[in-house]
Order: structure tokens, then C-alpha cells, then sequence
């Protein structure tokens, strides 16, 4: 009866209600370079880079955050670069390369140059998953989580504490952080994210949480900025020469019509949060487009150029230009009417993105007194649309 009567209470016993346990932190006696060294066959890649790059100090005596990309998230960042570079025709390139920058590089002053440019690339990145003070799990627990800063230019990243599923219920299972390159972006659907596959390990000097093994280092931006190719210097000086834009005759068209704030100095502001954006057939057809000139005060050559796209042009792709030529005059005083020969043409340009900068490299050894650049069609659907957008021209010269 005794027994009977103690199960009762038990059974009836007051719930306490929701019980947030404290998190647990796991204790390692190393600093948080030697807890990546201490795991060899999975870090190795991280430690690598860390190594070459001089980041070494930092995971030793510094107070910060490490979010740890293991060796698998680093080799299929390196095979998606060398696939691009497969179609490109170019051979592989490996982690221990880029990490060494132009040491030991045999080749042109080009050629050292991108290699010196793509390690200080390959520092940036890593630099992303190295954050100032310590941080556990539960300090991106309240509301949307916290804006966190990398110790090398104080790059803004995002972490927030969720929880994943387990038997059968949604959230249900252990914590986890969702760790986010925030593209210096306030939007968050522009934002790049992964998660963890453990958290709260901590070193003498700091935090580890370690990534999920399907990451992809540098999260969206290792390829690309490896494979870009800068443009050459602007020749652009805007203290000496003559930059307008022109329409046919006969049409009532006037810079800044659509906005008084976007007009065509806009494209040389070295801003593409500024752009140049007009109208193309206010009363109709025929579509009329803008002609952009560039008077070079002296003569230059110029063998490439480029553009950028604007702000929306994702939203707005029948803005962006689609073909177009080049023409150059050797005319002392420019103009629309001087003999003009025609330099370069395009045809069927695809942009996909806001703020995407092209590169377009033509022939030429002459040293002319003024170009232009006339747009004949744009956007990307067959019918020819009111409005025409970029955010930045330049024109270039390439040492041959």
C-alpha cells in the first residue's frame, strides 16, 4: 500500500513547466591552433592556409571565434574551381599555390601578380570564419541572432542559434548555429548560409564550432573571385577630358529626364550604388538610344572597356544593354559629326545580376582624339523596353 501511495504522489505530482538547460561547453586543454592540429585528416586544409597566410598567431594567443571548415569543404571549393578552369583550357590549381601566393612563381609580372592577388583573396576568406571575442551557441539566441566581425577588416558576418529536428519533431534535437556571410547586405535573402555539426568547444584562447562537412569554403565567392580578371586602368581623367551623351536628333530626350539624381556623370563616380538611367522612346517608336562620348585631352589609346549593371537589374534585365559598337575619330575636334571607324562591336550581351562588371578587350595600337559608344538594342526579351540603366563606364588600356 505504501508503494502504491508513493507512485500516486509521483504521478500526481506538479510539472515544473519548460526547463532551459544551461548549454555545455566542451573543455580542451590546447589553445585553438592546437585543437585543429590535434585532429589530423580533418582540419588539415584550414591549417594550411593558416600557416602560409600568417594567421597562425591569431587561433594562438588571440581572443576569438573560429567557425571551422573541415578538408572536405576546402577540396570541393578547389574542384569547382578547377572545373571552370578545365573549360577555360587552363590546368589545375591546388590549395598549397594559391596559399603561397607569387613565391617561387615562374612567369610574366601578370601572371605573379594573380597569383599574389588570388592568396590575398584566399586570406580574406579565411579571415571570414575567424571572429572577434568568444561566442557560444546560446549568446545568437535572441531574436534574429547577432551581427558578428572578422578579425581581419572587420567584415560583418551573422550567426544565429536554431535547433535541428529528431524524432519526429520539428526543432526537437540539439543545437546548432546558422552562420551566415551577410554580402554587406541588409537583406537576408542575399545572404549565404551553413550550419554547424558541433558547437561550444572550447580552447584556452577562444571557441571553435565546427561546419558541416558539405560547406563549401568561401561559401559563394571562392571561384569567382579566383577566376576574375581585373580590368586594366581607367584612362578616364575626369579633370581633362570630355565625357557627355547625346541622342538623335529630334528627339526630346535630356539627361537626368527619368531621375534628376541618376544622371551620366553618375558612371564615372566609381560608386555602383549610383547609376545612369534615361529614356529610349518616350512617344513611341523608332527607339532611340544614347550615344556616350569620351574625349581624351591628349590623344590615348584605349583597347578595352567596361560596364556595370545597376542596382535592380536582376528585376529589371530588359534596362540593360544588349548590343552595341564602338567607333574612334582621329578628328583634332570631335564630334558627332566627324568621320568616325568603327573599333569594336557586340552583339547578344547577357547580364544576370545587379552589379555585374564586363570586360571587353578589342585590337588597337592607335592613339585616337575621341571614342564613342553607341548603343543599338538592349535588354533581354524581344520587345525593345522605355528604359536604359548602367551603373559605371570606364575606358581601359591592357599592356600587351
Amino acid at each position: 500500500m505504501l508503494f502504491a501511495t508513493l507512485i500516486l504522489q509521483m504521478g500526481c505530482k506538479k510539472e515544473l513547466g519548460y526547463y532551459n538547460s544551461t548549454p555545455v561547453v566542451n573543455t580542451t586543454g590546447f589553445n585553438t591552433y592546437e585543437y585543429l592540429k590535434s585532429k589530423p585528416g580533418i582540419y588539415d586544409s584550414l591549417l594550411l592556409a593558416v600557416d602560409k597566410l600568417g594567421i597562425k598567431a591569431t587561433l594562438t594567443d588571440s581572443n576569438v571565434t573560429l567557425f571551422a571548415p573541415a578538408n572536405a569543404s576546402f577540396q570541393i571549393a578547389i574542384k569547382n574551381l578547377n572545373d571552370i578552369r578545365k573549360t577555360a583550357g587552363q590546368g589545375p590549381v591546388y590549395l598549397t599555390q594559391i596559399a603561397a601566393g607569387d613565391k617561387n612563381v615562374i612567369g610574366s609580372a601578370i601572371i605573379k601578380a594573380k597569383a599574389k592577388r588570388d592568396s590575398a583573396h584566399l586570406d580574406t576568406l579565411v579571415s571570414r570564419y575567424i571572429i572577434r571575442k568568444q561566442y557560444v551557441a546560446n549568446d545568437f539566441a535572441i531574436g534574429d541572432g547577432q551581427m558578428v566581425y572578422s578579425v581581419r577588416g572587420g567584415y560583418p558576418m551573422h550567426a544565429q542559434r536554431i535547433f535541428s529536428d529528431a524524432e519526429g519533431f520539428q526543432s526537437g534535437g540539439s543545437e546548432v548555429i546558422e552562420y551566415a556571410n551577410t554580402k554587406r547586405s541588409l537583406f537576408v535573402a542575399k545572404w549565404s548560409k551553413t550550419t554547424t555539426s558541433s558547437v561550444n568547444i572550447k580552447t584556452k584562447n577562444g571557441i571553435v564550432h565546427l561546419l558541416k562537412g558539405d560547406h563549401v569554403f568561401g561559401f559563394d565567392e571562392f571561384v569567382s573571385r579566383l577566376t576574375l580578371v581585373p580590368a586594366p586602368p581607367n584612362q578616364i581623367n575626369l579633370k581633362t577630358d570630355s565625357l557627355y551623351v547625346t541622342w538623335p536628333a529630334g528627339f526630346p530626350y535630356t539627361d537626368g529626364q527619368v531621375s534628376a539624381g541618376e544622371v551620366f556623370k553618375k558612371l564615372f563616380d566609381n560608386s555602383v550604388l549610383t547609376k545612369f538611367i534615361c529614356n529610349t522612346n518616350i512617344s513611341g517608336y523608332p527607339i532611340r538610344y544614347p550615344t556616350f562620348y569620351y574625349i581624351p585631352r591628349p590623344a590615348k589609346i584605349i583597347n578595352c572597356y567596361t560596364m556595370t549593371t545597376a542596382n535592380d537589374s536582376k528585376g529589371y534585365r530588359e534596362r540593360d544593354p544588349r548590343a552595341w559598337r564602338m567607333e574612334a575619330t582621329l578628328d583634332p575636334n570631335p564630334s558627332p559629326s566627324s568621320v568616325w571607324t568603327q573599333v569594336d562591336v557586340r552583339q547578344d550581351q547577357d547580364w544576370t545580376t545587379n552589379y555585374q562588371t564586363k570586360i571587353f578587350d578589342f585590337a588597337n595600337t592607335t592613339a585616337y582624339t575621341g571614342y564613342r559608344l553607341i548603343f543599338l538594342y538592349m535588354g533581354t526579351g524581344s520587345t525593345p523596353q522605355a528604359l536604359f540603366q548602367i551603373s559605371e563606364w570606364t575606358m581601359n588600356y591592357r599592356q600587351q
